[in-house]
């Protein structure tokens, strides 16, 4: 005989095994908290489903049929499984039955100054959480990999333009400084006189070689000589170091990539700029993916103190 599976719901399994431990339809209420009919209306119901009585009189209680005792291992499997099913969404980092997998967006900037805090946190974590970092090119770019799932984070630049699919977070605000090998100058680059006259170097990501920094220059129609272009920030204090040649890039540098090299105000005009984390909003309620911005934001919260 064909059963619908279909025509099943979990209140009739979950029914079925009350009265089977209960071994009785009054019991099967009582533990329910429903009245006797409800109970017997579900048992019914069941019973055309699976084109079996289920339960027969037995003296002055009830007993499962052998159809019955076939089925209730199963639904007690079925059921846990549905109970698991449902707390799936659940992570403890302190639980090394947990993992997590995360590819996360990021260039050198978001890689020198909050990625080694957050993976100094994430080791110090049982459960097993690995991650994976793609360097990020382009707003456009960010947008389609959050979409498609090729990243399930994004640190860096606003790159959500509002768009209804993508929710970012604030992170902290930016500014760009003046640095410099102190034992090659006799004074700090802070007026404007003095850091036109020194040789630049400069980083540019991928193929973009404009730089807001010259723009500005152009407003008040002063430049600048660059002697030095590269793509990383680490290849700045590696090439400078020893020379004249001056740099101007993000503060939060000063406390790795550019630690010991002076730094000064640049004294060219310059808004300061915001960091954020963009994710999209399939992973807006995921537990792990919860638990990794959240560190993410106490990391830089603790950074800004």
């Amino acid at each position: 005989m064909k059963i619908d599976e279909l025509d099943i719901d979990t209140r009739l399994l979950h029914l079925f095994l009350t009265i089977y431990d209960e071994g009785s339809v009054t019991g099967a209420a009582h533990r329910l908290g429903v009245g006797q009919p409800t109970v017997s209306h579900g048992l019914e119901r069941l019973r055309r489903i699976m084109h079996d009585p289920l339960f027969v009189r037995a003296g002055r209680g009830i007993t499962p049929t052998a159809h019955a005792r076939q089925m209730a291992g199963p639904v007690r499997v079925l059921l846990q499984d549905i109970r698991n099913l449902a707390r799936v969404d659940v992570f403890d980092p302190d639980n090394p039955a947990h993992s997590f997998r995360c590819v996360i967006g990021a260039n050198d900037f978001e890689s020198a100054v909050i990625l080694p805090r957050l993976f100094q946190r994430i080791q110090s974590c049982a459960a097993d959480i690995r991650l994976k970092i793609h360097p990020v090119r382009g707003g456009g770019h960010m947008m389609e990999a959050l979409r498609s799932g090729q990243l399930d984070l994004v640190l860096g630049l606003d790159v959500a333009q509002d768009a209804a699919d993508l929710t970012r977070q604030a992170l902290f605000r930016e500014r760009l400084v003046c640095f410099y090998d102190a034992s090659q100058h006799d004074a700090p680059p802070d007026t404007l006189e003095r850091y036109c006259a020194l040789p630049h170097a400069r980083v540019s990501f991928g193929e973009d070689d404009s730089s807001v920094i010259d723009d500005e220059l152009a407003k008040i129609q002063r430049d600048r000589r660059t002697v030095l272009q590269v793509s990383t920030f680490d290849n700045v204090p590696r090439l400078i170091r020893g020379t004249r040649v001056i740099t101007t890039l993000p503060s939060g540098l000063r406390h790795n990539v550019m630690a010991g090299f002076a730094t000064c105000a640049c004294p060219v005009p310059l808004p300061d700029f915001g960091f954020y984390q963009t994710w999209h909003v399939r992973n807006a309620t995921a537990a792990p993916h919860q638990w990794l911005r959240g560190e993410v934001f106490r990391i830089v919260r603790r950074l800004s103190a």
